[in-house]
């Protein structure tokens, strides 16, 4: 029996993506589509299916077994007008995201899962529902409510990407301390959150019911993304309940991978900080010998 074809859609910059079509091309079948090069595929869509096609092969609906959706740019659109900018932006995603969203077969996650759960407003809603240790929120435009905030020690976070392009190029916004807001928020919204003290970090990674539970270790007490040299990663075993929890957040949300943030406090206590239904893993794998990678390549074969 020959090898499993996997669509995977993502962009040309991911490393990970490289990683798993060099290390297992010889378990499954890859055809890579680099959204941000999105003019070097020829995309067919009609009655009876899809195919996309390059220089040098062609896959269809009727011949992928799975698809393994990653992370997909958009591509260099400044040889045309800028005020359609934005409707060929929405009419590439809409392309993508139908074919993934439309197949029957096994996918990695669903873009119109994806949404929902990467969602902000969404998790804290259901986190709060749902009885987790979760830090005091607050996500609005309105200035008042968020001068509460600065009576105490906060931090503010993007309620989305946090990634902005400019004339400067790219600039990605953080976590930070929260220090109050003088201009009008009316029209931009913000997330704000009591700062609580760690003992250190938790990321928990989930693959197809495998769990890989690290402590992270970092200088940085405020936001461990902002400094990746000085982490010190070590596997832990998780507290039966926060397993237990996160178990049911990926049935409610209909995951099959899912990257879960905690705080662990110097009492002990496990506060969820947040889940990434499509978080990256791969530093994870290499720094500690982890097989991640196998996992998830498993269960898109399997």
């Amino acid at each position: 029996m020959g090898r499993k074809r996997i669509l995977i859609i993502t962009s040309s910059i991911d490393e990970t993506a490289s990683y798993i079509v060099s290390r297992y091309s010889n378990v499954a079948d890859f055809f890579r589509v680099d959204v941000d090069n999105f003019g070097k595929y020829r995309f067919h869509v009609d009655n009876k299916g899809w195919s996309i096609s390059n220089d040098y092969s062609i896959v269809a609906s009727t011949d992928v077994y799975s698809i393994y959706y990653r992370k997909p740019m958009l591509p260099d659109l400044s040889s045309y007008n800028s005020q359609y900018h934005l409707m060929i932006q929405r009419d590439i995603i809409s392309v993508i995201n139908g074919i993934v969203d439309a197949f029957p077969g096994k996918v990695l996650t669903k873009p119109s899962i994806l949404r929902k759960t990467e969602n902000k407003v969404y998790q804290l809603i259901y986190a709060g529902k749902n009885g987790w240790n979760i830090p005091q929120s607050y996500i609005g435009n309105n200035n008042n409510d968020c001068s509460k905030y600065e009576e105490g020690v906060s931090i503010i976070k993007p309620l989305t990407t946090g990634k902005t392009h400019g004339r400067n190029g790219w600039e990605l916004y953080q976590t930070n301390m929260f220090r109050g807001i003088d201009e009008d928020i009316s029209l931009t919204p913000v997330y704000l959150q009591n700062y609580i003290s760690k003992q250190f970090e938790v990321r928990i990674t989930i693959v197809g019911g495998q769990v890989y539970p690290v402590r992270i270790d970092t200088q940085n007490q405020v936001d461990w993304r902002a400094d990746y040299h000085n982490h010190r990663y070590t596997i832990i075993t998780c507290p039966r309940d926060v397993l237990m929890r996160c178990y049911q957040m990926m049935e409610d949300f209909s995951l099959t991978f899912g990257a879960f943030d905690f705080i662990v406090t110097p009492e002990g206590q496990w506060i969820f900080l947040e889940v990434n239904p499509n978080g990256q893993w791969l530093w994870l794998e290499q720094s500690l010998g982890l097989d991640i990678s196998k996992k998830i390549v498993e269960y898109l074969i399997c």
